[in-house]
């Protein structure tokens, strides 16, 4: 009786460790499964904000060289809106043809009439509507020129280089704010605004 009892034990024994082993490949199969969902919900939403960003560019500028260039936004028949206003540009030291054959900084600056109530944001390579998103246009000066008009002028800060190794595009979100409440004002009937935006740029040496 005793050997049979013993023989039922190790039985027993080797049963369970089976069992928990087999509950482990479970629990491990299970969390990988989970990991591996994390990451194509990651890499998918990444995606997703990538192919948005790189919609809808209205402007393709290329700086291949020390200077500047600038070009206006048209805002034609632009009216109160609960909705934002987006236009989007990109930026490049390369086109079709041509690759900035040394490496490039530029600095970027925005200038506006004052004629409409409008607020502005400036979104670098973000969604404007992805969290922590930051806004590009935080130091605005009111300014007049040399015929006395009056002008909002934002200033760049921040200095962006483009190694002349890659090929390199920055692609930015001008956000414009009309607020509704201004709708029933017809102070800005066939009111116009100006938006110009400004590039320098110059070779980086050091």
């Amino acid at each position: 009786m005793k050997g049979i009892k013993k023989n039922w034990n190790i039985e027993n024994i080797s049963y369970l460790q089976a069992k928990k082993r087999f509950l482990i490949v479970i629990i491990i199969m299970f969390l990988l499964i989970i990991l591996a969902f994390q990451l194509f919900r990651f890499a998918y939403a990444s995606y997703e904000s990538k192919a948005r960003l790189n919609t809808n560019i209205e402007k393709a500028l290329y700086i291949l060289e020390e200077g500047g260039l600038d070009f206006n936004i048209d805002l034609d028949k632009i009216v109160p809106s609960p909705d934002p206003y987006i236009y989007k540009f990109s930026i490049s030291n390369y086109n079709a043809n041509n690759h900035s054959d040394v490496d490039i900084e530029y600095q970027l600056s925005l200038r506006t009439t004052t004629n409409l109530p409008l607020v502005y944001e400036l979104y670098r390579n973000e969604n404007y509507d992805e969290e922590n998103a930051v806004n590009l246009l935080k130091d605005m000066k009111i300014k007049q020129d040399s015929d006395g008009a009056w002008y909002n002028s934002y200033q760049g800060e921040e200095k962006y280089q483009f190694p002349y190794t890659e090929n390199l595009t920055d692609i930015y979100t001008l956000v414009i704010y009309f607020k509704e409440e201004h709708k029933t004002a017809t102070d800005y009937a066939d009111t116009l605004e100006n938006i110009e935006i400004k590039i320098d740029s110059n070779q980086v040496t050091g």
